[in-house]
């Protein structure tokens, strides 16, 4: 959805997603006649609309609202910069008690942030660390990477006999740390071996076409590549379907034992864990959008509740191969299906571990 600005308060007009969360009656003075206690605000400005990772992400967001006392709304970005900004701008002056930014460009909010401080509004900035905000919470991106790039290389051993080999890296957005963090993680381990290549790392601004439109790039003009890292599963799906058609496709039922040409994925976010367990990824790493949000969305209520919570919070994603995918899409799966009872943790291993006692494999990489 795009609009365009023609007055200062048509912010309506922005909203992708706007789910209220009910008060609890807890909330509620006890007395007759006597008032409700006002609930604090939380607004989650989000970089755009329509991506099903971040409607599962505001789903559990509205559900922490449900449960911890606070009403809630998403608002999308239109996956413009300067659009983020304004509409920013705009959300302060209606003072929210916090707002929650998952940043399109950092550097073009931080006029919005310092606007926000000096009106009083607080600020969770999301997925990487501003210093211009009131709190980050953030995954270790680096640590994504970096997990990615010792799978993948465990792979490259078992299909060469020796870590060694052409890779290459879908990412999302250049400049933003969910994406160059989580790239560099994986490029910058590989650095560390001599006999892997890195062919490419191709920004898709997290689309599907341009995943694909970029994979086709690659078949062609690498036609030694081995395995692909994906930044998000929703451009490892389109990607490994052009592999497909080509007859290129590493799979866990076909691999290169069979097809000496095919490319292998690795990917992130877990979105599409099922294509772990089909065979058609190698891994991919959980970041899931019910989790994720409802922790994002608790840290915001202690904000608004004025608890003390850490400048910065950081979230580990939780490793998931043929090994253990069975178990951890049962989890996801609860996750989903159960969102007003699941009993949200403090880690996903945690509770893949001890409530699905699924194998945690990312527990020393």
């Amino acid at each position: 959805m795009r609009f365009t600005f023609t007055r200062r308060y048509r912010l309506v007009s922005a909203v992708a997603v706007v789910v209220a969360a009910a008060v609890p009656a807890a909330l509620v003075a006890s007395g007759a006649g006597a008032a409700a206690k006002a609930a604090p605000s939380i607004v989650w400005l989000e970089q755009g609309a329509g991506n099903p990772y971040w409607e599962a992400q505001h789903r559990a967001a509205a559900e922490a609202g449900r449960r911890l006392g606070f009403t809630f709304k998403a608002v999308s970005g239109n996956l413009n910069p300067q659009d983020q900004a304004n509409i920013m701008r705009q959300l302060v002056d209606q003072h929210p008690t916090v707002i929650m930014l998952n940043a399109i460009d950092p550097k073009a909010m931080v006029p919005a942030l310092n606007y926000a401080r000096s009106k009083g509004v607080k600020v969770l900035n999301l997925y990487g660390i501003s210093s211009k905000a009131t709190a980050s919470v953030t995954f270790d991106e680096i640590r994504t990477g970096r997990v990615a790039a010792k799978v993948t290389l465990d792979l490259l051993k078992q299909r060469f006999g020796s870590a060694k080999g052409e890779v290459a890296v879908l990412s999302g957005i250049l400049g933003q740390p969910a994406s160059d963090l989580r790239a560099k993680g994986f490029t910058d381990y590989m650095k560390t071996q001599k006999s892997v290549k890195v062919d490419a790392v191709q920004p898709t601004n997290w689309a599907a076409d341009k995943a694909s439109a970029a994979m086709q790039n690659f078949l062609v003009k690498y036609p030694n590549l081995a395995f692909v890292y994906t930044l998000s599963d929703t451009l490892a799906l389109p990607a490994a379907n052009i592999a497909e058609r080509q007859g290129k496709l590493c799979t866990l039922q076909k691999d290169w034992d069979s097809n000496s040409s095919c490319v292998g994925f690795v990917s992130a976010d877990g979105i599409f864990t099922d294509q772990v367990k089909a065979g058609k990824f190698f891994a991919t790493q959980l970041y899931s959008p019910e989790w994720s949000g409802f922790l994002f969305a608790k840290l915001a209520s202690d904000m608004a509740h004025n608890r003390k919570i850490p400048g910065v919070t950081k979230i580990n994603a939780f490793l998931i191969t043929p090994k253990n995918a069975t178990c951890a899409l049962r989890m996801i799966n609860d996750m989903k299906s159960k969102i007003r009872t699941f009993p949200f943790g403090p880690s996903l291993q945690a509770t893949a571990k001890t409530k699905y006692h699924c194998a945690v494999l990312d527990a020393n990489l």
